[in-house]
């Protein structure tokens, strides 16, 4: 078995690969090259500006195409840094070749890039958690998803006002909008750092003929606080309104969004929306009882570190301290061993690779959900992986290297 970044004319045969593998239907008249061409001179998303960020395992004949998986760049926010992440996606096997191991060599030459290339993170959504964690992906951060009965809503005192982005005034409005999600995604771990294609429902806008909608809230003196996009919607005889965004920077931005999305409560019964796990929205909205309120949560897909060393650099901590962190890595060889870190007043003083004794000792699963903020100290008695050895005596020190953070990621791959 052979595996590499496929070819430009591979492309075509990988999107046919994936049609089979997902059973979705795929048909193309034109050629290997015309297929890559086409998308190369006129991308329509940032997956399209990656386009040889594709892994594929091939027979030894280095020809007969076996499994793929899709590896597209995103700059993504931790901790106030914009940082590499890799999104992982498009993982598929043709049935006759699946557990002939393709999946594996695609997923760890991937991350032996990764590596190389200064990637700090991978993320992805999986089929199964306890298949990809054998990869070292844990359970990333969760989000609160909410259902409000709109006849419900408080007559919250606003003064600002809200506008609809339409083909007319989008160019002006992206400015806005801009502002607005850097924002709200800079306190956020995980967030993309949104460039032109996050911003295409912006740019592309269109409501009229999309029947989605864009509002967006300014505050009374005119500065742009908030935004939600959502879609009318149906089911089971119950109209509502459906959010793929919901971004606000303070309470008067969400009281802004809640007071809008009241105004449809003559012809539509409730919103959906999700927000970071740390947004408690029920605080905000205040009746509780006769269904006005209901909130599920679930896991945002999985993430892992990709370079321990280079996050525990640009890593927040909490006050001053110092602790030895054992990783163990099955992947990427240069994330095992002892780093000794050291931090004063919040940042990092140095991270040491050596083979002196642990203070604590975490499975590189382990290690990607708490640097991240997914969990803190506590959670650590309940790792799927097992627990964390950890030395007595260090238990503040580890408080403050792994604790909860504000997390959130929005974008799909």
């Amino acid at each position: 078995m052979k595996v590499r970044k496929i070819r430009p004319e591979e492309l075509k045969r990988v999107y046919e690969l994936f049609s089979v593998a997902f059973e979705m239907s795929y048909e193309s008249k034109d050629t290997a090259e015309e297929v890559y061409n086409k998308l190369r001179d006129n991308p329509l998303s940032r997956e399209d500006e990656c386009l040889l960020e594709k892994y594929a395992a091939f027979e030894d004949d280095d020809k007969t195409m076996m499994s793929c998986i899709f590896a597209t760049r995103y700059p993504m926010i931790y901790d106030g840094h914009s940082v590499q992440m890799t999104g992982v996606g498009g993982v598929s096997s043709l049935p006759q070749y699946r557990r002939r191991g393709g999946i594996r060599g695609c997923m760890d030459k991937l991350l032996e890039d990764g590596y190389q290339d200064g990637v700090l993170f991978a993320w992805l959504y999986p089929f199964s958690s306890n298949y990809y964690r054998k990869f070292g992906f844990e359970n990333g951060p969760l989000c609160c998803k909410y259902k409000l009965d709109l006849s419900f809503i408080p007559k919250y005192s606003v003064a600002g006002h809200s506008m609809l982005i339409s083909r007319e005034n989008s160019a002006e409005m992206l400015t806005d909008v801009k502002c607005i999600y850097e924002r709200y995604a800079s306190g956020l771990n995980g967030m993309i750092d949104n460039e032109k294609w996050e911003y295409r429902f912006v740019t592309e806008a269109d409501p009229y003929a999309k029947q989605e909608y864009t509002y967006v809230y300014y505050g009374e003196d005119g500065t742009p606080i908030s935004y939600m996009t959502f879609t009318k919607m149906k089911k089971d005889g119950e109209q509502y309104l459906s959010c793929s965004r919901f971004v606000f920077t303070d309470r008067e931005g969400l009281e802004g969004l809640l007071s809008l999305s009241a105004s449809f409560a003559s012809d539509h019964k409730s919103i959906i929306f999700e927000v970071p796990e740390s947004y408690h929205i029920e605080t905000v909205v205040q009746e509780q009882s006769f269904g006005a309120c209901t909130m599920s949560r679930r896991f945002l897909g999985m993430v892992r570190v990709v370079n321990v060393q280079k996050v525990l650099e640009i890593s927040k901590y909490i006050g001053s301290g110092k602790l030895a962190i054992e990783i163990i890595d099955e992947q990427i060889e240069e994330n095992n061993g002892v780093f000794s870190v050291i931090f004063k007043d919040g940042k990092c003083i140095s991270v040491a690779k050596g083979t002196s004794s642990p203070d604590v000792m975490m499975t590189i699963d382990q290690f990607s959900r708490f640097i991240l903020g997914c969990s803190d100290v506590d959670g650590m008695a309940y790792a799927p992986n097992g627990r964390c050895c950890a030395s007595q005596g260090r238990e503040e020190s580890l408080r403050q290297i792994f604790y909860k953070k504000p997390c959130f990621i929005s974008e799909y791959f």
